[in-house]
């Protein structure tokens, strides 16, 4: 190896020459285009360009004027096909070579990312100027002047999006073809050549002729690639197709030079590499194809239900209800078939044996047993009677029924989960942040590397340097997969979002997905949530009471599961003690909380929140946590109105699908069947979902980790190989199909395992230890069934203020909620001590003990406290 200090001295200052070119251009202050306001001065929009990343790609607009922004994709492709922004849950198909508006509400100041549905193309809308609200104001949401896309919608976007894609497939793999027959031919006479010169004549291996077949396979079948790769780059937003654009180039224009000139490149160097330019534009173009049959998967759980709806429903020739009965319904010269988006609310609709239900409504004749499990997940069939109510999709197992139709079109129950999941998916889940940090920096990152790679080659390499500075270069541009970050987090969140959705577990947001395995207290709401909340017959209608309310089925099975995986377990109640106590006896739950004021829900998560915080500050110097020590969310599951503010205050609120339409908007979660083993569900699905990504991101920044470094020529000090730009082409084209298939495997996740109270270690997230629960400062969970009884009395969570010694009392509980099993009563001597039935702590007894009376025995406590909840309900603190 020849070296000289004064090219080694150039390469070195080029490359740090070009480094800063790069690092300037990428990372450089970008100049925002102001929208323009109409002539009303009520709108304000922008038009946006979509051809290899966003033109511009940051926008200026107003604060609290509407806005529309107008995306001209010219582009056709999976990437560019939709346009997402996270902070205001909304996500828009872009039909290729279409414009499409994007209605937004007058948004507050701020900066709001949009990026593409694969999360590689990135801009910026920035909202500037001051509206006069609060900076805690939260954000509109997009329905304010955006419609939600209804199962109508979807099914036609899906429409949409199925004939683009079969389009795409098409195109991709007419190119494939075409540049699989020119390029195998240069290949495989290539490869041959290299192992034994002899075995192929002269004239094969003419660099031109090479030239001639490859040519067409970097511009006709290369085009996709380069359309898409160049603009990038000019937009500042590099990403997978501009690397494979620019090291193909790159190879191209060297092959070409040795056969125009080859004099210009020392001896040694002068060898062309046109096969590694066709090996790797059609390996990409095969990966693209398998990516996109693969990602027809991703979504093909809410497009399953989405498809369920029918298309015509039978339409009875009566005005009312009340002329039911006096006409032969199920005669079909009395309906006719009409369709479904005819049909208005209050239409009489047939629903036949077999058939499914049209629309929501409400039975007013017949009887009959319906499937719901496609809307909640519950496979066991329903039986249903006039006034009951339906809900469209669901399959009439047995029996004939006449329906009044309540809901229709955007509606409907079916149309609402479409929107409510499409919303969902286009948030961000937190741990997508890093991925998005790393993506913004890895394209120019990666150039980076490839030119202090050429650099280094050229001028420190063994001979021939140039050919060796060449191939390494191209193979680090070639190799590298940023695609793979990007993807790593959205694909498993929408494949979990229609799981969930098909198990009848709504999930609104990303976030809230990821957060439900963090869980470490669940908070329920009792009547209607753990019981059925049916009002005592004896109880007057302004005043109800429900002391004979019957626990709903799957209420114990749920919360014996919860315990034994050492989540706490709190019931909120406004019943007098005696009845809480009961529910809470029969059905497992480790504290109550009763005669809660109907505004006093919240006030007692925050309560919890509180001391959950304080717990954590006085850990924060202690040893580390384990798995199970970092569930420390506080979830509330309720179903009434009342219940609204508690579901919005606590970390994750679930709310029941049978209740009121005003919790169902105040939760993140809502269970669809209102069985409370949705909750496991949901941690199952969210432990699910959260290990499915971690499998992406560690292949994903291992394989680029890993890679990197070896396109480079990391191993050739050692092994004396370098890694081929066909090989690169292979492994960045399988990078992102192994990613999607991955993120496929979800659709075999079992998310109704351990809902009968065992710990299944299948939905285990990484790490899970022996039960343990740290919901506030507990770190155990009783495992009797006997609960911690607390009556509200609106005061304080610690109603006890101990100072004495009480290392030696064995019913002390470290949590202040848990205030330790209450113990029958004996009654002391002066000098003795007695134990407090409330709190169970030991006190002495004295002139100056705090005592109460009841049924002639004195009893003796702590502090007022306890003696005023002793005397709401003497009896339940008794009989523990």
């Amino acid at each position: 190896m020849e070296f000289s200090i004064f090219s080694t001295v150039a390469a070195l200052i080029v490359a740090a020459a070009l480094t800063w070119l790069v690092l300037r251009f990428f990372f450089g202050t970008q100049k925002a285009t102001a929208g323009a306001m109409d002539a009303s001065g009520e709108r304000q929009s922008a038009t946006i360009t979509v051809k290899g990343g966003y033109s511009p790609a940051v926008v200026s607009m107003r604060a609290g004027t509407p806005i529309t922004l107008a995306f001209d994709r010219q582009e056709t492709g999976e990437c560019t096909s939709h346009v997402a922004f996270a902070d205001l849950g909304l996500d828009a198909m872009l039909p290729g070579n279409a414009t499409t508006d994007v209605e937004l509400p007058a948004l507050p100041p701020g900066e709001y990312p949009f990026a593409c549905g694969m999360n590689m193309v990135h801009g910026m809308l920035k909202v500037e100027g001051e509206d006069g609200s609060d900076e805690n104001t939260p954000l509109p949401h997009p329905d304010a002047s955006y419609t939600a896309p209804t199962a109508v919608d979807a099914a036609e976007a899906d429409r949409r999006e199925a004939a683009e894609r079969a389009n795409e497939i098409k195109a991709l793999t007419k190119l494939v073809i075409v540049g699989a027959v020119l390029t195998l031919p240069v290949f495989a006479v290539t490869m041959l050549h290299m192992a034994n010169p002899t075995l192929v004549p002269h004239w094969m291996v003419n660099p031109w002729l090479q030239a001639i077949l490859i040519t067409p396979v970097m511009f006709y079948c290369g085009r996709p690639i380069h359309t898409v790769g160049f603009p990038a780059l000019a937009h500042r937003s590099p990403d997978m197709n501009s690397l494979v654009s620019l090291g193909t180039s790159a190879a191209y224009l060297y092959s070409l030079v040795t056969c125009i000139a080859p004099w210009v490149f020392p001896e040694g160097s002068r060898e062309p590499y046109f096969e590694s330019v066709g090996v790797v534009i059609t390996l990409v173009l095969v990966g693209r194809l398998l990516e996109t049959k693969a990602r027809e998967g991703t979504g093909k759980a809410v497009q399953s239900l989405i498809k369920l709806r029918p298309r015509t429903a039978h339409k009875l020739n009566a005005t009312s209800a009340d002329h039911v009965d006096g006409i032969e319904w199920r005669n079909p010269a009395y309906f006719t078939d009409t369709d479904i988006d005819a049909i208005a609310t209050g239409d009489l609709l047939v629903v036949k044996n077999g058939e499914r239900v049209p629309t929501d409504g409400i039975i007013v004749a017949g009887e009959a047993h319906i499937d719901e499990s496609m809307i909640t997940g519950e496979s066991k069939p329903v039986s249903k009677t006039v006034g009951d109510p339906v809900t469209g999709a669901t399959v009439l197992l047995k029996g004939d029924c006449v329906m009044r139709a309540t809901q229709v079109g955007a509606d409907t129950v079916l149309s609402q989960i479409a929107a409510m999941v499409a919303r969902a998916q286009a948030t961000k889940a937190p741990v997508q942040q890093l991925a998005d940090k790393i993506a913004r920096y890895f394209v120019p990152a990666v150039m980076i590397i490839a030119i202090w790679t050429f650099a280094i080659w050229v001028s420190l390499g063994p001979v021939p340097q140039l050919a060796h500075a060449l191939v390494t270069a191209v193979s680090v541009l070639i190799i590298a997969c940023p695609c793979a970050l990007g993807l790593a987090t959205p694909l498993s969140v929408t494949v979990s979002l229609g799981l969930g959705a098909t198990n009848g577990v709504l999930v609104t947001s990303a976030k809230a997905l990821e957060q439900a395995r963090r869980i470490g207290t669940v908070v329920f709401d009792k009547t209607g949530t753990i019981t059925r909340g049916v009002v005592d017959a004896a109880a007057d209608w302004d005043k109800p009471s429900y002391e004979q309310d019957t626990v709903k089925e799957g209420s114990r099975e749920a919360i014996a599961a919860l315990r034994a995986r050492g989540i706490r377990t709190v019931m909120l109640s406004g019943d007098k003690a005696e009845v809480a106590g009961r529910i809470a006896r029969e059905v497992g739950i480790d504290t109550v909380i009763c005669e809660v004021k109907p505004d006093g829900k919240a006030y007692w998560i925050a309560k919890l929140q509180r001391e959950r915080d304080e717990a954590a500050a006085k850990s924060a110097d202690g040893a580390s946590r384990t798995a199970a020590q970092s569930r420390t969310l506080i979830a509330m599951v309720g179903d009434g109105i009342n219940d609204a503010p508690a579901l919005a205050q606590a970390d994750l609120g679930i709310a029941i699908g049978t209740g009121t339409d005003v919790a169902m908007q105040s939760a993140d979660v809502t269970l669809m069947s209102g069985d409370l083993r949705g909750v496991i569900k949901t941690i199952n699905l969210s432990n699910a979902t959260m290990r499915n990504i971690r499998e992406n991101l560690g292949w994903a920044f291992g394989y680029n980790v890993i890679g990197i470094p070896v396109a480079a020529g990391a191993l050739y000090p050692f092994t004396g190989w370098l890694l081929s730009p066909m090989i690169a082409g292979l492994a960045m084209a399988l990078s992102s199909v192994c990613l999607v298939l991955n993120a496929n495997r979800l659709h075999g996740a079992n998310i109704n395992v351990d809902i009968a109270g065992g710990v299944d270690d299948s939905v285990k997230g990484a790490g899970d230890s022996a039960p343990v629960n740290t919901g506030i400062t507990n770190n155990s969970v009783s495992t009797t069934h006997e609960p911690t009884i607390i009556i509200d009395d609106r005061t304080t969570l610690n109603p006890t203020n101990h100072v004495s010694d009480q290392s030696n009392n064995p019913t002390n509980k470290e949590n202040t909620m848990d205030m330790g099993m209450h113990m029958h009563h004996v009654t002391p001597t002066d000098g003795e001590t007695a134990t407090d039935p409330v709190c169970g702590m030991t006190v002495a007894v004295n002139a100056d003990a705090i005592t109460r009376e009841y049924e002639g025995k004195p009893y003796y406590f702590c502090g007022e406290h306890c003696a005023t909840n002793f005397m709401k309900a003497p009896q339940v603190f008794l009989e523990q």
